[in-house]
């Protein structure tokens, strides 16, 4: 069998959970002192693009 490397995107979405802001990206996380680290969530989205599994014939 053949081994297929596959490039795959993510998206990060970074949500506060007691109040449901979601930040932009890390930074703005690390800069918000007033928040407690178990209050955030991060979600991590993985796309993955079609893989061909059979051959074409």
């Amino acid at each position: 069998m053949k081994e297929i490397k596959v490039l795959c995107d993510s998206e990060i979405t970074i949500i506060n959970l007691k109040t449901g802001y979601i930040y932009k990206d890390e930074a703005e996380v690390q800069a918000d002192t007033t928040v407690d680290p178990s209050d955030i969530r991060r979600d991590v989205k993985i796309i993955v693009p079609d893989i061909p599994l059979f051959n074409k014939s």
